[in-house]
């Protein structure tokens, strides 16, 4: 890719966006990987309604929020799906999903009583007293992990995680609304450190205050994680959007969080700005949205880019997306250059001809993001750093409602590889078996790299009672992998049992195993959820 050198480069202010503050609210839920595949990657929520299949869930990383799975399948508290750009995931880790609140368009009487509020006796309706619409949303969970083995006791460990997440639209009826997002982890074993440092353990990632200028324009202040910004990640500072005809704007200043413990750091100020439209041909819609961002370092130039993001349903039954992201600082010999260099480019397309299939293809090319004072002592193996590239296809079929047939296949490649890695498998799903009423899926999956070969088998049975509200689940797993460089195979079963109950006062909890059986070597962990919603 060659890099072409732009003289005096002009750049207005902030970070791009997915929707605009005047749409209705965003909710931020939060769920926990519980286990991978090389294919796949399963999240647990509390609930999973209002996400859809091809929507993104994201992880924290440097400080920002970084796309990472994008949704293949899903169940009433689960996804299932395909990392993005490779991205590396650790079991237990949170993941987030950005869902739209449903806005409800109310009917009332002249007199101003709600349509849906009226009861009817003796023929004549009489208006009922309806409730105060809820304006805020809480959600508190506490969460254990353990884990042991059969050899010492070395890998044991057990580990907690305490979330809680607010957010108050417009308190007491005023223009102000409120918004955290708090978290507090830690191991047992390294309590004596936490309480030396606990902002090693606790990270604040939200905690803003918001004021509504007018219908059109917003101001956030403080700590906030915006769901428009999901390329930025928390930002510590001012943030400004105002909507006009068909067309958004809007700005920050501010400061990234501590690089070590997430703590305010105004010396990794940065600013930026964004303008974007939203266009309607009868049903269909398209956006286009351009940023540019420049952040520093100790008040350096750390990283400056370009972000461009499309999306469309224009044509009938077709979804297509397309985001890019365009460097424009570089520095050689300790000297800053204005440049643009190509980092990453993304794009999906989803075609659904009928309700029961569904096809998708994606391309993603990527590079490493370069930090150049964060990472000035790495920076002659970052900029050797090739782009990585990689295809993905998948159709989805359901023949009748109760069965679900998905294929998939993957190819990923990069110059330095001594060929590309493959992957491709199934899977078959069908929900109330006849006799036994349980859920149950079979899928397979074949992975082909240049240092390993290997392939597993799953089998996935779950059952709920109560009108749902208690559900047991099973899954064995039977992998087995070659690798170029070790003449013994990895041989691995995996059984997991998982019970989970909504309890009355919106709180949900579960409980779940998973034992890895080699021919010497026993592994366990147990996860413990209990959840309150408020």
């Amino acid at each position: 890719m060659k890099t072409i050198t732009l003289k005096n480069i002009i750049y207005f202010v902030i970070f791009f966006a997915i929707n605009s503050f005047s749409q209705p609210q965003i909710e931020k839920r939060e769920g926990v990987v519980t286990y991978q595949t090389p294919q796949n990657v399963y999240v647990k929520f509390v609930s999973t309604e209002n996400i859809i299949v091809n929507d993104t869930l994201f992880i924290f990383r440097s400080n920002a929020l970084i796309p990472a799975i994008q949704v293949k399948f899903l169940s009433s508290k689960s996804v299932a799906g395909e990392r993005i750009n490779n991205v590396s995931l650790n079991e237990n880790e949170p993941v987030f999903a950005f869902v739209k609140g449903v806005e409800k368009k109310e009917e009332k009487l002249p007199g101003g009583e709600k349509l849906d509020s009226i009861s009817t006796i003796a023929g004549i309706k009489i208006p009922k007293k309806v409730s105060t619409p809820k304006n805020y949303y809480g959600r508190f969970s506490m969460q254990s992990v353990s884990q042991f083995d059969n050899v010492s006791n070395r890998g044991d460990m057990q580990r907690w995680r305490y979330s809680l997440s607010f957010s108050a639209d417009k308190i007491a009826d005023s223009k102000f609304s409120f918004s955290s997002y708090i978290n507090f982890s830690y191991n047992v074993k390294d309590w004596p450190q936490v309480k030396k440092s606990i902002g090693q353990s606790l990270k604040i990632y939200d905690l803003g205050v918001s004021y509504e200028l007018s219908t059109k324009s917003l101001l956030w202040i403080g700590r906030h994680l915006n769901p428009r910004t999901a390329n930025v990640g928390t930002i510590d500072g001012v943030q400004y959007e105002y909507t006009f005809s068909k067309y958004y704007t809007g700005a920050i200043l501010g400061s990234r969080p501590n690089f070590s413990d997430y703590g305010y750091n105004a010396k990794l100020f940065q600013f930026g700005g964004y303008v974007g439209r939203t266009d309607s041909l009868k049903s269909s819609t398209m956006e286009n949205t351009i940023a540019v961002f420049n952040q520093t370092n100790n008040f350096k130039t750390d990283r400056r880019y370009l972000y461009l993001q499309h999306s469309n349903d224009i044509i009938p039954k077709t979804y297509f997306f397309a985001s890019s992201e365009v460097d424009m600082f570089k520095k050689v010999n300790l000297v800053g250059k204005n440049t643009l260099s190509l980092t990453s480019i993304f794009f999906s397309v989803r075609y659904s001809p009928i309700q029961l299939i569904s096809a998708s293809l994606s391309y993603d090319a990527r590079k490493n993001v370069i930090y150049y004072e964060t990472y000035k002592t790495l920076l002659e193996y970052l900029i050797e750093n090739e782009m990585r590239q990689g295809y993905s296809a998948s159709v989805y079929i359901k023949p009748f409602s109760q069965l679900y047939i998905s294929a998939n296949a993957g190819y990923r490649f990069q110059k330095r590889d001594a060929k590309p890695s493959r992957n491709f498998g199934s899977t078959i799903s069908y929900y109330q078996i006849p006799y036994a009423k349980v859920d149950g899926s079979i899928s397979f999956l074949k992975l082909i790299s240049s240092y390993s070969e290997g392939a597993q088998v799953s089998l996935r049975t779950s059952k709920s009672f109560w009108n749902d509200n208690i559900s047991l689940a099973g899954e064995i797993r039977d992998i087995k992998y070659h690798f170029v460089n070790n003449p013994n195979a990895m041989h691995q079963l995996i059984a997991g049992l998982e019970m989970s109950i909504r309890i009355p006062f919106n709180m949900y909890a579960s409980l779940s195993y998973e034992g890895i059986f080699e021919k010497k070597n026993t592994q366990g962990r147990v996860f413990l959820d209990l959840t309150k919603r408020f």
